[in-house]
């Protein structure tokens, strides 16, 4: 055989070779993926909702009784579910929340794209929870669900855990719920972590 033409048919099976060890991988996860199959190892601290799932239009209604109809559009939300009275957990809980936005600001990420979110059953439940939470909360958006039957969020959302915390993406979609915290730190910590990710990754909202 020619050795020029030897040497090149080398050269260009050494090229084929290269081109399979660096697209194989990906090739294979693509088809990975594209087959449902999951890693079973996440970093995100919240549990992930699958498959996303788009809120319906709430029927939510401000403190002032002044209709919501797109609060859960065009930001990042921190929603979190109240009775008819918010006691010191749920208040801790808002606490927390609160400072996990502060804290975004402080690490350098712009906190104005994620809003606070309370929702409570009823109109005397809002008014009573503004008129408990206000100061404490000047940016926080208490709202009455008032919705029909099987249309509100304490049915949608529906976790076990009374002090819950869901983060909804600005295209309205329930994207990770935070539940059974062990902790206000570990809390604080796993959430501030996600969202520094989430919002540095996404050009949404």
């Amino acid at each position: 055989m020619n050795p020029q033409a030897a040497q090149l048919r080398r050269s260009r099976l050494t090229l084929v070779l290269l081109g399979v060890l660096f697209v194989g991988p990906l090739i294979g996860a693509w088809l990975l993926y594209s087959s449902g199959m999951r890693p079973g190892v996440t970093t995100n601290y919240g549990t992930l909702v699958v498959p996303t799932t788009p809120l319906p239009a709430l029927q939510l209604r401000s403190e002032a009784d002044q209709p919501q109809p797109e609060l859960l559009l065009g930001r990042w939300s921190l929603v979190q579910l109240g009775g008819a009275h918010c006691d010191t957990a749920c208040a801790d809980r808002l606490a927390s929340s609160r400072q996990v936005r502060l804290a975004l600001g402080a690490a350098g990420v712009e906190k104005d794209r994620v809003q606070l979110v309370f929702i409570v059953p009823d109109a005397e439940a809002a008014r009573a929870a503004a008129s408990q939470l206000r100061e404490a909360h000047k940016i926080l958006h208490i709202v009455a669900d008032t919705g029909p039957a099987g249309q509100r969020a304490a049915e949608i959302l529906k976790s076990a855990d009374p002090l819950a915390v869901y983060l909804v993406d600005p295209n309205g979609n329930w994207l990770m719920t935070y539940e059974n915290q062990p902790s206000a730190d570990e809390f604080q910590r796993g959430l501030l972590k996600d969202l520094k990710k989430l919002l540095r990754l996404s050009s949404i909202g």
